[in-house]
């Protein structure tokens, strides 16, 4: 079986970081593609999304990349366009990371509610209403989860050391104050630069689940791949 990581924006960094926390089993070959340096360096919204799709959608088309791969997973947490379009372009499985997170949020029976913590707060708006667009209702589904939260630190920069003290003390006090009274227990890791802090968190933050959301993206796209054969 063979993946490709579709990383949408053009660091290698975020590229680099994604590959290094996965483990994918030994029948799947897993590659990593780094959208060309046409493409925006950082997706922060609707515009930076169309752009990134523009620019990945042609360098693949043009060079035939799909052809070679049984499934995608398209590494920018939002409802990307690349996502469906990739999936018209190459009739095969396509699995979005923010798509991946809200699946295991959904199905997980040992979940009360959960809410996404990503990059900026300016993703907060897309993602409420990427949440209501996904399961296909009229209102934001706050039985299940809470509104996004952003930690307002760029994209590049949230794998460095040096950010997780303020990445920590953020979620403390989400946590602590902010959603005390929501009961709080798994929290969906909604960024592709966030990649491999789920297990910091999860040491400091005992009986809460955090969610990477490339590696929930993998499990399931093999799943999907098995399942269209």
């Amino acid at each position: 079986m063979k993946i490709l990581l579709v990383n949408p924006n053009s660091s290698e960094k975020v590229s680099r970081n994604m590959r290094n926390v996965l483990s994918p089993p030994e029948s799947v070959n897993l590659d990593t593609y780094t959208a060309p340096d046409s493409s925006p360096r950082e997706i922060t919204g609707i515009e930076t999304s169309k752009q990134s799709e523009t620019v990945v959608l042609e360098d693949i088309k043009n060079r035939r990349i799909a052809e070679e791969y049984d499934g995608f997973i398209v590494c920018c947490y939002s409802d990307h366009p690349l996502i469906k379009s990739l999936a018209a372009l190459s009739n095969k499985p396509v699995m979005g990371i923010m798509q991946a997170t809200l699946l295991y949020a959904l199905s997980n029976p040992n979940i009360q509610k959960s809410f996404i913590l990503t990059s900026t707060s300016g993703w907060e708006p897309l993602l409420d209403q990427g949440i209501i667009d996904f399961l296909g209702v009229d209102g934001f589904p706050a039985k299940k989860f809470q509104k996004t939260i952003g930690l307002d630190i760029a994209v590049t920069n949230l794998a460095n050391e040096e950010e997780y003290g303020k990445i920590r003390e953020k979620v403390r006090f989400i946590l602590g104050h902010q959603y005390k009274t929501d009961n709080i227990d798994c929290v969906l890791l909604g960024c592709a630069g966030m990649a491999g802090l789920n297990s910091k968190l999860g040491a400091d933050f005992p009986g809460v689940f955090f969610i990477d959301s490339v590696e929930i993206a993998l499990e399931l796209l093999i799943g999907l791949i098995r399942f269209s054969k």
